[in-house]
């Protein structure tokens, strides 16, 4: 009769003991490594002046559409502005562009898709350049070409929401205004310098390493700082308007 104990020490010290197997197992591939970036993600802001104190305080920058694992599909482009005391409360886009004064209110928080960018860049001649870019982020001729390229023509790329957020009563502790849709222009942000372009390019060469992509985002919240919110954005042509006849 034959042991039936014979057949637990290769179950208990695995397939490598057996010798009745007819293929060996197979071997786990090493990962493979993913080359850094040249910039620590959080030193653009020591790098370019951005302290982050005071009314020159940077924005929070969300970049969306690198990593396909965890942005599932394009979502709408999304502006958070905080308002000074005193500042206007307006209701629409085209009241904050009319009434509002430098310095009234300040970018807090920018959310944006940089698949909804792939159109923009195809129809200005500039998506096989970005390719040829992301192959060799740091080639300075591809670079300078590429800019060169998608430089026209700046005004209203994407279609974003925007609101005022503040302190105030409300279910989660902020209270919030919504203005209505309009045009964002953030191409100009992203080809406006040869340090943004190869952060573009190097994020998307490399898209699941979020060191890289949180290095775009520093960047571009550094220069965000300068940029006046007119210069960002504007009126929505197709924005729903409401016209109350006069009683007399």
């Amino acid at each position: 009769m034959r042991n039936p104990l014979a057949v637990l020490a290769p179950r208990r010290f695995g397939a490598a003991a057996r010798t009745d197997l007819a293929d060996p197992p197979a071997r786990v591939p090493a990962p493979r490594r993913v080359p850094g970036p040249d910039v620590l993600a959080g030193v653009e802001f020591l790098q370019h002046g951005c302290t982050g104190e005071g009314e020159d305080h940077a924005p929070e920058v969300s970049v969306r559409g690198i990593d396909p694992r965890n942005d599932r599909g394009p979502t709408a482009a999304s502006v958070h502005l905080t308002a000074r005391p005193g500042a206007p409360c307006p209701d629409t886009v085209e009241e904050l562009l009319a009434t509002a004064a430098p310095g009234d209110f300040r970018l807090r928080r920018l959310t944006f898709d940089v698949r909804h960018l792939d159109e923009v860049l195809g129809a200005r001649g500039g998506r096989t350049l970005l390719e040829q870019l992301v192959a060799a982020p740091s080639d300075r001729v591809t670079n300078a070409v590429f800019r060169a390229a998608v430089d026209t023509d700046p005004a209203g790329d994407l279609d974003c929401d925007v609101r005022v957020v503040g302190d105030g009563d409300s279910v989660a502790g902020r209270c919030r205004t919504d203005l209505g849709r309009a045009r964002l222009t953030v191409t100009p942000l992203l080809t406006g310098s040869e340090r943004l372009a190869r952060r573009l390019a190097e994020a998307r060469a490399r898209p699941r390493d979020r060191a890289v992509r949180r290095c775009l985002e520093h960047a571009l919240a550094c220069d965000l700082t300068a940029v006046p919110l007119a210069a960002l954005i504007g009126v929505h042509p197709d924005a729903p308007a409401c016209a109350v006849p006069l009683t007399r």
